[in-house]
């Protein structure tokens, strides 16, 4: 999947129009909006708060406790059920496309996440620190975040999706150096003005390339209290016919990869509270074609495929409220098992097994206090245990093993944070960590950020911190001989991170809010992905330092009713010192978003429209040109009784682009789709 198999492989021009036809587009349609609005609506969801308190509403991911946004030492982002609905977005790695300073690349395989310019080929999404209800998604051997149709989780069970940018380490340890990304599902029994699902719901859905879905989800509250929701889906795709020029011989079937780009998986979740007790657990298995010939496989050979089982399972507890302290703690488990078959290009068309197995548990407690006057005090510690890292690989017939190595870990941290009064408009919040990964040194890692409140209208925040990356366990430890195989270093040190921050959120009105922010960011002992030697093998290396700075824009508006926008353009600069590699390597310097909401007039339906440009990126070997794309939802939630409908199309325009390659591509960029279709049905009972 990662790792070589075999020791033989190792727009522009329309954007501006876009962006004034859809400005002027909620104006047109103001008098409908005010007509929807006097009418309940189940799609609205966090649309459904008056906009002076959407600006002021509370987040948890940036501090561990629930907080006003504007007091959040982060400028927090929060994607609501509601955004969900509106655009069609079926993956959180769709959803990250739309947020301030994020971008996303995708291999046919796996979708890769970049923050603030930063993305480099062999970067697993390790470097962003992905949670479920505050339980971590990586895993423990790849530390990868999954974001593409392999994130374990229905986006239609999601509540809210908090992104807190900048370092976290000072709360959570390894990985959140760019970011925290916590996805809050639905509980049962709420009601549906706060986004929570349906009793019992079922969704069909169909579109291009044979793209299928079927999904239920049902929920309840006993006389006694306990809340359940359950969730289950599958969904499948026959996937495009790509061309590949680099493979345009007639050995390799003119370049065309026919019928490799296929895709299934079943996801299932299941979330149970009671009390101060809530139980969930979430189990996940994907298969995905490989249709790229990657890791110098024979072009178009339909045994080349991934596959991917997660499971997690947490039980978590929260004391009452005293006056002064309240006390939490959480216990978890989580498994990982990934693998590919690839075919090795010899006279056989040998078949070979590349994978590994992850098993881990731990333990979080922690302890809130108010107990000095002016002082919001927090103090945590968590345990990690990775009782089985094994990675393995051996061809299937005849029996060949290459690798079978199996490792244990441990993940400790202690932390301190205090959230100081220092007036009645100025906040002073401090963080401090403590880690050690076994394997590595003990790593501190601290955060401070001034909050100011310059008007009733104005935010300042300035906000400096360090975090760190520990290297995982391939990075380390995989290891495969001969041309194009993978050398093991385990002597990495950690990564860290530098980064300061001024954030200025400014309130217009009631209805419109703009936030600025300028960054900077210095990483050093660059761990990336380097080749080496006559037979150039992979290595992971500590390779240098990358600076980046920066301003990122947001403006954020609402209309009333469903009618909302949110727009941001995103100004990056990135230089290495000895990096190992081009400073703008899958670096976009400019990034822009547009995201507008809206009612139909005095109809039921609604509309989402999306705009996104990227600018030009270095690849490996060249560069992936600019590109901007267009995306269209149209739904209703009352199509007929409890009949909701919706008709999404991504790339409207057609769009040609591609994303940058990673070494084990022929490819120097890799082509994305064309106009896809989508058609959704759900039914409430």
């Amino acid at each position: 999947m990662r790792a070589p198999p075999h020791p033989h492989r190792t727009a522009r021009g329309g954007l501006a129009a876009a962006l004034t036809l859809a400005l002027a587009a909620p104006a047109a349609f103001a008098p409908g909006a005010a007509q929807a609005a006097s009418a309940p609506d189940p799609a609205q969801d966090l649309t459904a708060l008056p906009f002076e308190q959407l600006l002021t509403m509370e987040v948890y991911s940036a501090s561990k406790f629930v907080q006003k946004a504007n007091e959040a030492p982060s400028s927090v982002t929060v994607i609501s059920a509601a955004d969900i609905r509106s655009h069609g977005w079926r993956t959180l790695a769709d959803v990250a496309r739309s947020v301030r300073g994020l971008y996303v690349g995708y291999d046919r395989n796996y979708s890769y996440l970049g923050g603030r310019g930063f993305l480099r080929p062999g970067d697993y999404n390790t470097r962003f620190l992905l949670q479920v209800d505050g339980n971590r998604i990586n895993d423990a051997v790849y530390d990868q975040a999954p974001l593409g149709a392999e994130f374990p989780l229905e986006l239609d069970l999601i509540e809210r999706i908090e992104f807190v940018p900048g370092p976290g380490s000072s709360i959570y340890g390894s990985n959140a150096f760019f970011g925290v990304i916590n996805v809050i599902t639905k509980k049962a029994g709420s009601g549906p003005g706060t986004g929570a699902a349906p009793a019992t719901r079922v969704t069909l859905e169909a579109g291009s390339f044979g793209a299928r879905r079927a999904g239920a989800s049902t929920g309840w509250r006993s006389a006694g209290g306990t809340a359940v929701l359950l969730g289950a889906s599958r969904h499948s795709s026959d996937g495009a016919d790509l061309y590949y020029p680099e493979y345009d011989t007639p050995a390799e079937n003119n370049g065309v990869a026919s019928g490799r780009d296929h895709e299934r998986g079943t996801r299932l979740f299941a979330s149970v509270a009671h009390g101060a007790l809530q139980a969930m657990l979430i189990h996940a298995e994907r298969v995905k074609g490989v249709p790229t010939g990657a890791f110098l496989q024979p072009f178009n050979d339909p045994r080349s495929q991934t596959t991917d089982r997660q499971s997690y399972l947490s039980l978590a507890w929260r004391g009452a409220p005293g006056r002064h302290e309240e006390l939490g703690t959480r216990l978890f488990w989580g498994s990982y098992d990934s693998f590919g078959d690839y075919v090795i290009d010899d006279a056989a068309r040998t078949l070979n097994h590349d994978g590994s197995r992850a098993r881990w548990w731990g333990a979080e407690l922690k302890l809130e206090s108010t107990r000095l006057a002016g002082h919001r005090l927090l103090f945590g510690l968590d345990y990690q245990r990775d009782y089985q890292l094994r990675q393995y690989n051996y061809d299937l017939a005849p029996r060949f093993e290459y690798l079978d190595q199996r490792r244990s870990g441990v993940r400790a941290g202690l932390y301190l944070q205090d959230q100081i009064a220092l007036g009645e408009r100025v906040l002073l919040n401090l963080g401090l960590r403590y880690d050690r990964n076994t394997g590595v040194a003990g790593v501190l890692s601290p955060r401070a950020a001034l909050i100011a409140q310059l008007s009733r209208s104005t935010t300042l925040k300035a906000i400096y911190g360090r975090a760190y990356r520990a290297p995982n366990s391939y990075e380390q430890h995989y290891a495969f001989p001969g041309e194009g195989g993978q050398l093991p270093n385990p002597e990495l040190r950690t990564e860290r991170i530098g980064s300061s921050e001024l954030a200025l959120t400014h309130q217009f009105d009631p209805a419109t809010r703009l936030t600025a922010t300028a960054f900077r960011n210095v990483v050093t002992d660059l761990i990336t992905q380097q080749l080496s030697g006559p037979d150039q093998m992979t290595r992971f290396e500590n390779a240098g330092r990358v600076r980046a700075r920066g301003m990122e824009f947001e403006l954020e508006r609402h209309w009333g009713g469903a009618a909302s926008l949110r727009a941001s353009y995103s100004r990056i600069r990135v230089g290495t010192g000895g990096a190992g590699g081009a400073a703008d390597v899958n670096a976009p310097a400019h990034l822009a978003k547009f995201n507008l909401a809206l009612p139909l007039g005095r109809s039921r339906w609604h509309a989402g429209l999306e705009a996104q440009y990227v600018a030009r990126r270095g690849a490996l070997d060249g560069e992936a040109a600019p590109y901007w794309l267009a995306n269209a939802n149209l739904f209703t939630a009352t199509l007929w009784r409890r009949l909701e409908a919706a008709v999404s199309v991504s790339n409207l325009f057609d769009r040609a682009y591609a994303d940058p390659a990673a070494i084990e591509h022929r490819q120097r960029a890799i082509a994305q789709d064309g106009r896809a279709v989508r058609v959704r049905l759900a039914y409430a009972f």
